[in-house]
């Protein structure tokens, strides 16, 4: 899991290659699975779910159903990646 500095960090430089920001949860998980696809194909990176283009932390709600079908759209990729929700 990424530290509090670490996560600070990756904020203020902003997104590029290897982050990305959504303000919101995207309304069909997999856009967020294209994502993380898309990270895995490169040199990996971080996608944060509640930071806007500002690079301002807004927050999201998080349920756990939510977190189990983020989860079970990830682990359906193959081969398996490493992820941490």
């Amino acid at each position: 899991m990424l530290t509090e500095i670490e996560l600070k960090s990756i904020i203020a430089s902003g997104e590029g290659y290897n982050a990305e920001f959504k303000v919101n949860f995207p309304s069909k998980i997999k856009e967020v699975t294209e994502e993380v696809c898309a990270f895995a194909n490169a040199a990996g990176g971080t996608l944060l779910i509640g930071v806007d283009d500002k690079n301002t932390v807004q927050g999201v709600t998080f349920d756990n159903a939510k977190r189990s079908a983020l989860q079970n759209s990830i682990g359906e990729i193959s081969p398996t990646l490493h992820c941490e929700i």
